[in-house]
């Protein structure tokens, strides 16, 4: 079950989901590079400290993917897709989309309704 998030909003996820998340890049051999990074937020852009393998997988592709686990027991995560580059001694992450995302109910995995969870933000 996903629930979008609009990355103007950012902020307010973060304030539940915390600055540390994973930030995911691909290598040369199409494999996933995942670092543990902290961030800070400013005009609408994410930054963190640069990782020297990050970087180089940025500088060849930039589309990144940032994920933050569940912060509660069955709760959502929050996946972002961004565009990420270097810009001096930080990673900039430029987030595109984003939602919320849990796995459906196990008593009904198949069910399209997916009822009050699908409520939107902040109700």
């Amino acid at each position: 079950m996903s629930i979008p998030v609009d990355p103007s909003q950012l902020e307010t996820e973060l304030a539940q989901f915390g600055y540390s998340a994973f930030l995911l890049t691909v290598r040369d051999d199409e494999t996933s590079h995942v670092a543990h990074m902290t961030f800070r937020v400013e005009n609408d852009n994410m930054y963190c400290p640069i990782s020297k393998t990050a970087a180089g997988n940025v500088e060849k592709r930039s589309k990144v993917v940032v994920l933050w686990p569940p912060y509660e027991t069955d709760g959502y995560s929050m996946i972002l897709d961004a565009e990420c580059a270097v810009e001096g001694d930080e990673l900039k992450v430029t987030p595109k989309s984003g939602v919320l995302h849990r796995p459906a109910a196990p008593e009904a995995p198949n069910e399209l309704d997916c009822g009050n969870d699908c409520a939107p933000l902040g109700t």
